[in-house]
């Protein structure tokens, strides 16, 4: 019989606001009686069992409400360790104080047993109450505190996750290619929320505005500097009748506005630079960042001999930027140009960051990369290759927040269709009807032309549906690209959704690995079995951040087991 009537004092309710209640279970009465009595001199409410199922209905009864368990060890058909594995499918944190007449020297190993669970504790049932009373509220108090702790940081962890979703809603979108210039970029908290900065718009007439900053320090404090300074270029390069400014007038104006709202914060380094594609030209002032640098034909050109620049931005607050700042640097129609925040400084071998990334292999791996992409017309994907390459060369461990941003004009080259699509069924249709136009001014035969528009509409709608969640896919484009290679049309698709592991099926693979490899990628909502009649190859690879789909597909005259054109 249950001696929750006898003790009158439920589990729950509004008297145990201020209380706590603890399950006393012990098949004899009158040890629950003394125990209970015990208890309540001490100030707790007790809820009394006489058996397991007794003590599972009241725990049920109770919604977490109790502080702690007190049960026997020996009672009937039943003992407390099993009834310990019923209570932590029910509750997995509650203390569990063994009180037990058993002898531990007996060897019975019940103590083995008790300290199996983290939170289950030996008390003899001759213990003094005063030793019974302290070790109880002790450890009730220590797992309180730790409770809080816990519920404290997965609080924290939705309100970082909460700022770092604002963060990536104030930013631009990550790559963007017009017929004039293009820009694209690699943003990458070390934490979850950043410092790093970028704004990439469109200035004045044909010209655009690209601006990567550092806010100083770490964590929240930086995160909600970055999203004002985020939220006042916004505003600045969108305001009616702004006329185009020089890169030393927008760092007066931020200037300002650290001043006079962030100047007690933080400060923050910054490289502002105005491109002029028509002109063949950017004019750039470095703020304490790390100079822009300029990559033509594999060369990195020397561009800043005066060494020239301003102070990190809020650092001084009566600095006033100037021309003699600002450097301006013809450019070729095939030049990049290449900013980065000091993150990449930091790119290290060992998880103490000893080793970095030295300056001459950043370089290197940069030339050799630009002058491939610009080749073949992969310039949307650069700073994830670029980082990509350096995890190859071991430097995979991050320091701090990290940005790279690159720009340039947009280089058409012959027999090359590129494109930047926004992920809307709109702006899908859209893409595809513009690629068609495309192929049919190349005189590409009808029916290559609808085989690469069903791929395409198939990839792109796949990575709308299954690349994004609906919060991402608001800012989230990919890139595409189109050429012939071998007479048959090949479709490179760059995606920033869900990583998948690399998958190569490339011409001459028998039906079997290739019927294989669609079926993985149906099953990951990356294509379709319709997409394995239109094409004889497909190729996945993942860098960082990015995934890159080819699709080799079939023309009109195909012939052999193989699919392989003629």
């Amino acid at each position: 019989m249950s001696d929750t009537k006898e003790t009158n004092e439920p589990a729950r309710g509004p008297d145990l606001r201020d209380r706590i209640a603890i399950l006393v279970v012990d098949d004899e009465r009158l040890i629950r009686l003394t125990i209970c009595a015990r208890l309540k001199a001490a100030g707790y409410y007790t809820v009394a069992a006489g058996s397991v199922d007794e003590a599972v209905t009241a725990m049920k009864e109770a919604r977490g409400s109790f502080g702690a368990i007190i049960s026997d060890i020996m009672m009937g058909d039943m003992d407390g360790f099993v009834f310990r594995d019923i209570v932590r499918g029910v509750d997995p944190a509650i203390p569990i104080f063994f009180l037990t007449a058993l002898d531990p020297e007996e060897g019975s190993g019940f103590l083995r047993r008790i300290m199996e669970d983290p939170i289950s504790y030996y008390l003899p049932k001759s213990v003094d109450t005063r030793v019974l009373i302290q070790r109880v509220r002790r450890v009730i108090a220590s797992r309180r505190v730790e409770l809080f702790i816990e519920k404290k940081m997965r609080d924290d962890a939705k309100s970082l996750e909460l700022a770092a979703n604002i963060q990536k809603s104030m930013l631009p979108v990550r790559s963007m290619m017009t017929p004039r210039g293009f820009y694209t970029t690699w943003w990458r908290p070390m934490d979850v929320v950043s410092g790093d900065l970028y704004e990439a718009v469109p200035f004045g007439t044909g010209c655009y505005l690209y601006v990567l900053g550092d806010i100083q320090g770490h964590g929240t404090s930086a995160a909600l500097a970055m999203t004002a300074v985020q939220s006042f270029l916004k505003h600045l390069v969108h305001r009616e009748g702004n006329p185009l400014m020089s890169p030393a007038e927008v760092a007066n104006l931020l200037q300002n506005f650290f001043r006079t709202n962030l100047a007690d914060v933080s400060y923050m380094t910054a490289l502002i630079c105005v491109h002029r594609p028509l002109h063949g030209e950017v004019s750039w002032i470095s703020c304490g960042a790390p100079d822009l640098v300029v990559v033509d034909k594999g060369k990195t050109l020397d561009i800043n001999p005066g060494h020239r620049g301003g102070l990190p931005i809020g650092l001084v607050p009566d600095t006033i930027y100037s021309d003699r700042d600002v450097v301006t640097t013809p450019l070729e129609r095939s030049a990049v140009c290449i900013c980065f925040t000091d993150g990449l400084f930091e790119l290290a071998r060992d998880e103490d960051g000893s080793d970095k990334l030295p300056s001459d292999l950043s370089n290197r791996i940069g030339e050799e990369l630009t002058a491939a992409m610009r080749e073949d017309g992969s310039m949307m994907v650069g700073p994830h290759r670029f980082i990509h390459a350096c995890a190859e060369n071991g430097y995979s461990k991050v320091g701090d927040d990290t940005t790279i941003l690159l720009f340039g004009a947009h280089v058409m080259l012959d027999g090359i269709y590129e494109a930047t699509v926004p992920l809307t069924p709109d702006d899908v249709d859209s893409a595809s009807q513009s690629l068609a136009e495309w192929c049919r001014q190349e005189g590409w035969d009808a029916g290559d032309i609808s085989r690469v528009q069903l791929v395409l509409e198939e990839k792109l709608m796949n990575v709308h549906d299954h690349g994004f969640n609906d919060r991402d896919r608001l800012h989230a484009v990919v890139n595409l690209r189109l050429r012939r290679s071998g007479g048959a049309p090949e479709l490179t698709v760059w995606d920033g959704g869900t990583q998948e592991p690399s998958m190569r099926v490339t011409e001459g693979d028998t039906s079997t690995t290739f019927d294989k490899a669609n079926i993985e990628m149906s099953n990951h909502g990356r294509g379709r079995m319709m997409v394995r009649e239109l094409c004889f190859g497909i190729e996945r690879l993942v860098y960082a951040g990015m995934n890159e789909t080819i699709y080799h597909i079939k023309t009109g005259d195909m012939s052999g087991e193989g699919g392989m054109p003629k």
